[in-house]
């Protein structure tokens, strides 16, 4: 599969960008926003204009992460309609039609959306250095004068941030292998970003997000 990442480690570079944001100071011009980190992948061997119909379930997949389930965090499925919907409109104005009744008429496509979010946290240890004459001086077989931890400073303390990810994918099923019970993946798209208290906000960001995979995709468009 060839992959065209705009971001080349989410992971990685969203852990960078979270412990820059606490780092901010007050009245700095950041928003959650730009913080947002989108990527999106596709099979070069497909041929997307021979695609033409598309089946996507009615509920978005809330996935946990279970090699560290203390890290997972509830998200609410009160954007699932507007996630679908937005999914809906761009795959639509792609040229692509939804099948109603895959049973019936097998699409071409099976299209899924989920979405995960995980609390993760940053420990800063700081240990400030002295040079000092006198005050905090200890005696060996000869005086000594350096650097040193007076007692009782320095300590610990420790940031937490939420991270929400979406991700979109396209699965062939006209490729799919019954004997191995698999289905090849097409496309996908990911974003992840920092979760912020305002819904409204959100829905926004989602918005944007979703549409700019779109955009960033334009072998997806067959029309």
């Amino acid at each position: 599969m060839k992959k065209q990442f705009y971001f080349l480690n989410a992971a990685a570079a969203l852990m960078l960008i979270a412990i820059g944001f606490t780092a901010c100071y007050p009245g700095d011009d950041v928003s959650y926003s730009d913080l947002d980190l989108l990527t999106t992948a596709y099979d070069v061997n497909t041929d997307f204009a021979s695609l033409s119909t598309y089946y996507m379930p009615d509920s978005v997949v809330h996935l946990k992460d279970t090699l560290d389930p203390s890290s997972n965090v509830d998200l609410s499925h009160d954007l699932d309609g507007f996630i679908l919907d937005k999914v809906r409109s761009n795959m639509n104005a792609y040229g692509y039609t939804a099948s109603a009744e895959p049973s019936v008429n097998r699409p071409d496509i099976f299209l899924t959306v989920s979405v995960m979010a995980t609390k993760n946290y940053n420990v800063y240890y700081y240990y400030p250095y002295y040079w000092d004459w006198g005050w905090g001086w200890y005696y060996k077989s000869t005086d000594y004068w350096g650097w040193y931890y007076p007692p009782g400073w320095g300590g610990t303390y420790v940031t937490s941030y939420t991270v929400g990810t979406l991700v979109m994918m396209m699965h062939d099923i006209r490729n799919a292998t019954t004997a191995t019970d698999t289905i090849p993946t097409i496309w996908t798209g990911s974003a992840n970003g920092l979760l912020g208290s305002s819904q409204a906000t959100t829905q926004n960001r989602i918005e944007y997000n979703i549409d700019q995979a779109f955009k960033q995709s334009p072998y997806l468009k067959i029309n």
